[in-house]
């Protein structure tokens, strides 16, 4: 625990139990709609590569099959779910482009995070990074958390649903809890990864669930160039930090073979970052698994007391790729604890 004040003892005791103290305790002028065709690639500099748009897609009911009739499901963890989203909207073309990444806890508190959009407290980004964003859930007014939040910002989005979230409590009905990326510039080539490594929630007393982790991808086109971008919610289980490595892993090579820039940002729940940030270690595998790759911390310049998105804990993490990156921030405890569970994150980041 070398280089770890007390507080943050005491701080994993009493927010997450005993077991967490173990975690704790370890160690210009407006540019017109790109074209973009259904196949071919445009006229960029990059070999092989082809942008599909993203088609507007918005679905009534489930986007899970498996929702309608949970019991029926032949598989509770490799769900097969649509993607839903829109992408009519366009923007400006900029040199720099703020990215942000925020675990928005469900979006529960979805009125007074829209509010800290609107009086400044946070700035409007030109790509979103959500994880954690319900659709259709009571104890987030039954609402589509993405949509409401991507229309109040002008934004394209695309979502894809992480879990299934099994009848409890408040749950008379299932409902959905995923992943999202939103933009203001069109998107293309939108997939979801559900990783190949998962467990299964299924019979989780406090949680039951069908499903398991995703990542969220999209090549965000601004005008003549591409930024790629996934959207991450790791495995949160310290049990099973050998799925969580390997979900880590299979995001870095997808995101390295991309023949562009790459943003990867969200909850990474990765437990022993804080510890590497605090100690200049580099025992964390989870964010490792990018260091191995080329990526690095957009973070990296601000001092690890600066950097807790968590109580003490720095879990939401950005890592870049063919980039250069400007003004990383954290939203302010003050304006982002009352809101949500997790603090936003975000960079400037210059397209080469």
């Amino acid at each position: 625990m070398r280089g770890l004040p007390l507080d943050w003892r005491w701080y994993a005791v009493h927010r997450w139990g005993a077991g967490a103290c173990l975690w704790a305790c370890a160690c210009g002028a407006p540019d017109p709609k790109p074209a973009i065709p259904d196949s071919g690639s445009l006229d960029f500099d990059y070999t092989d590569h082809e942008l599909r748009r993203f088609e507007t897609h918005l679905v009534d009911g489930y986007l899970c099959p498996d929702a309608e009739d949970p019991s029926a499901a032949s598989d509770v963890q490799f769900i097969e779910c649509a993607i839903e989203g829109e992408n009519e909207r366009t923007a400006t073309v900029a040199d720099v482009l703020t990215v942000m990444s925020w675990n928005i806890e469900r979006g529960q508190l979805l009125d007074a995070q829209l509010e800290v959009f609107r009086d400044g407290a946070l700035p409007t980004p030109d790509v979103l990074l959500l994880s954690e964003a319900d659709r259709g859930c009571p104890r987030s007014g039954d609402r589509n958390v993405t949509r409401v939040l991507a229309e109040a910002l002008q934004m394209n989005w695309a979502y894809a649903v992480e879990f299934v979230e099994l009848p409890v409590r408040d749950r008379a009905e299932p409902c959905e809890h995923g992943n999202a990326v939103l933009s203001r510039y069109p998107l293309a080539n939108v997939s979801q990864l559900r990783h190949r490594a998962n467990r299964s929630w299924r019979d989780a007393s406090d949680e039951p669930r069908l499903g398991g982790r995703i990542a969220v991808a999209a090549d965000v086109v601004v005008g003549a160039r591409v930024l790629h971008v996934v959207s991450v919610h790791y495995e949160s289980e310290i049990s099973a930090l050998d799925i969580q490595i390997a979900q880590a892993e299979e995001t870095a090579d997808h995101a390295a073979a991309q023949p562009f820039g790459v943003l990867v940002g969200g909850d990474t729940n990765a437990p022993y970052y804080t510890f590497d940030l605090v100690n200049d270690t580099t025992e964390d595998q989870t964010i490792g698994a990018f260091f191995e790759r080329g990526f690095t911390d957009t973070h990296a310049s601000l001092p690890a007391d600066a950097r807790a998105t968590r109580g003490p804990l720095v879990l939401d993490v950005q890592l870049a790729r063919d980039v250069s990156v400007e003004q990383p921030e954290v939203c302010p405890a003050a304006v982002c604890d009352p809101v949500s569970d997790h603090r936003a994150v975000w960079a400037d980041l210059q397209l080469r």
